[in-house]
């Protein structure tokens, strides 16, 4: 009733907002309105890249308050980016796919390849040291090729920052470790990353950081297979999909009902029979925000890959109180099993595209093998990235640097950036999953936090204790399930993902305005051309009042005090007769009205405490109605 219509000019004005990819190559400028959905931005963006399986990507940015969101394609790209400053977009995987070699174009696993690159960059993708080296080997023969002494001089792979904690040491194995690709084209060399990446515990989380009951702090990753959690360098609970009965938050607390298979006594029997139970495991988050984004990204990755059709996803909806409506999420797009079955549908040749070095002062190795019949051979183009774009992928080595070739610093914090999404692992890791029915949630909203895990004493081997002048490991026990942990603990680093916000850093020099600022300025345009043509005298000639038109064009844009607290007092006041309206009403209903319901009679059954009112109101109409006669 108090909101402001917008004008057909308002909808008409154009925004714009730019787009990053994973490639860090040039941004690009896209303009929209104020209508403008989000899946038409979307879709501009995948023609930009001649993508077609784009199911699994989407849009993300960062808000004010340096929160992640992903743009959501039923919604406007201006409601959604309204107050961000700059309007910057990065264009990301989504939802990784259980198995990349099932995905039908070269050119959509080249792009799930540019992402997990960064994810091993940004320490989100956690392995062991050896799988690190033989990752960032595949790395190097897809960026420069087959090994040649003449063009790779000894210290070459310095130049190349894949890894967080990349050392000397980790850079010859690298360097011997290249020398046995030859003959794997990019392709080939990229395909090989993608399945060593796929069998990873880590492939494709994101992480976000919570707290257990203790205050500990914990990295909760929701991926293809469930929801997991990370303490140290161990995975310590994975909850599958199959056995989550549903999934809420209220203010900071993400809960998780999950179903728990319980013993108990049959009667009149001496067989034990199972009984699941739904226990709630809750965890902490930062903020509010945060939270709200934890629940949706789970929800979202757990109807992409349990429904069998989109056309069956529930409405969802969760953090309502007494004060707040809470949060509503309605799936939209395919699932997986629509995605892949499209996937196989796709009649085109495969698009050439150009795949971006890393580094310009290296040159791509041609070698016998590119020339088999494979339109990745045709697609072996190399288009270096401007310096000041190649932060994320590559660093020089100060020898280089100081020969004049401007590089940033690397990052030694090794923390999270929210530019990255998602997770997947392929089926086989850790056995089939089965898709279970999303059920409507329940009334309770509140659990504890979760306790201290507990592990099984069968898949646990203690450490024996060290020697004085030795340290202990920080983790006290070495899983030894394959299942549970591929390498043990004294091999693996400790899971610290980059927390940097990569997404909302503006390279440009001068930054963007936001939506806000360009509503205002064209307001300031508009106002100053009326105020110009109000002032014109009717025989042309301009009189002498332009000079006061800034004090009247800043009383019409800044209302007094005077006239907000008058506006709030009049929607106080009519809240107030409409509830009293509302109770009148409801009182004539349920007792001067013979209407038979069960609601109703339940309703008099609640008040009769007020038959005394009404007994008053039936003596003193009577009353009035005696003086009249």
């Amino acid at each position: 009733m108090f909101r402001k219509r917008s004008t057909k000019g308002e909808v008409q004005t154009e925004y714009s907002c730019s787009i990053r990819f994973l490639d860090d190559s040039e941004p690009i400028q896209l303009n929209f309105k104020k209508d403008t959905l989000g899946q038409w931005l979307f879709d501009r963006v995948c023609e930009k890249l001649s993508l077609v399986e784009k199911d699994y990507f989407g849009l993300r940015y960062v808000d004010a308050e340096k929160q992640r969101h992903w743009l959501d394609p039923l919604k406007t790209v201006y409601k959604q980016l309204k107050g961000v400053n700059p309007m910057v977009l990065c264009f990301r995987v989504k939802f990784y796919p259980e198995d990349p070699m099932k995905l039908h174009e070269e050119i959509t696993r080249y792009y799930l390849y540019l992402q997990l690159r960064r994810d091993l960059h940004h320490g989100r993708l956690l392995c062991s040291p050896q799988d690190a080296v033989h990752l960032a080997s595949y790395i190097v023969q897809s960026e420069v090729g087959d090994y040649d002494p003449q063009d790779h001089p000894p210290g070459y792979i310095t130049a190349f920052k894949m890894l967080p904690k990349q050392n000397a040491k980790m850079e010859d194995q690298i360097q011997e470790l290249h020398k046995t690709l030859k003959g794997q084209v990019p392709a080939e060399a990229e395909s090989n990353f993608l399945k060593k990446a796929a069998v990873l515990d880590t492939y494709g989380v994101d992480p976000h950081q919570v707290k257990d009951q203790r205050g500990d702090q914990l990295y909760l990753g929701v991926t293809h297979q469930g929801i997991m959690t990370f303490r140290g360098s161990r995975r310590t609970q994975l909850h599958k999909w199959n056995q989550i009965r549903r999934i809420a938050y209220e203010g900071k607390m993400f809960i998780v009902h999950v179903n728990v298979a319980e013993e108990e006594d049959a009667a009149n029997a001496k067989k034990k029979r199972k009984r699941i139970k739904q226990q709630p495991h809750g965890y902490k988050c930062l903020t509010v925000g945060a939270c709200k984004y934890l629940w949706r990204c789970a929800v979202e990755q757990q109807l992409f890959f349990t429904l069998a059709s989109s056309c069956n996803a529930p409405k969802l909806k969760s953090g309502g109180t007494l004060f707040s409506r809470g949060s509503k999420f309605r799936f939209s797009g395919r699932c997986q099993v629509e995605a892949l079955s499209a996937s196989e549908n796709i009649k085109r040749s495969e698009p050439k595209f150009p795949r971006t070095n890393s580094l310009p002062n290296f040159s791509r190795n041609k070698h016998a093998s590119e020339s088999k019949s494979s339109t990745l051979n045709t697609s072996i183009m190399s288009e270096p990235v401007p310096e000041d774009r190649r932060r994320y992928n590559v660093y020089l080595a100060p020898s280089r640097r100081a020969q004049g070739m401007a590089e940033e610093t690397p990052n030694q914090s090794f923390e999270i950036t929210p530019t990255e999404a998602a997770v997947d692992v392929p089926g086989n890791a850790f056995g089939a999953q089965t898709s279970s029915p999303i059920v409507p949630e329940s009334p309770v909203l509140k659990a504890p936090l979760a306790a201290e895990e507990k592990f099984d004493m069968q898949k646990v081997q203690t450490v024996s204790a060290s020697a004085p002048g030795q340290k202990t490991p920080v983790n006290g026990s070495v899983p030894v399930d394959p299942s549970f942990l591929e390498t043990s603990i004294d091999s693996m680093p400790s899971y610290q993902p980059n927390m940097t916000m990569d997404d909302d850093e503006e390279d440009d020099k001068t930054p963007k305005p936001s939506l806000d600022e360009q509503i205002k300025q064209l307001e300031e345009q508009y106002e100053k051309i009326t105020s110009d043509q109000n002032h014109i005298a009717p025989g042309g000639k301009i009189g002498a009042a332009p000079k006061a038109a800034p004090a009247s064009t800043g009383t019409s844009k800044s209302p007094p005090k005077s006239s907000v607290c008058a506006t709030c007092c009049k929607v106080l006041t009519y809240s107030i007769l409409f509830a009293v309206l509302l109770m009148a009403v409801t009182f004539v209903v349920l007792f001067y009205t013979k209407f038979d319901h069960p609601l109703l009679d339940e309703g008099r059954k609640q008040l009769q405490f007020l038959e005394p009112v009404k007994h008053y109101i039936d003596d003193s109409v009577e009353a009035i109605a005696s003086k009249f006669k």
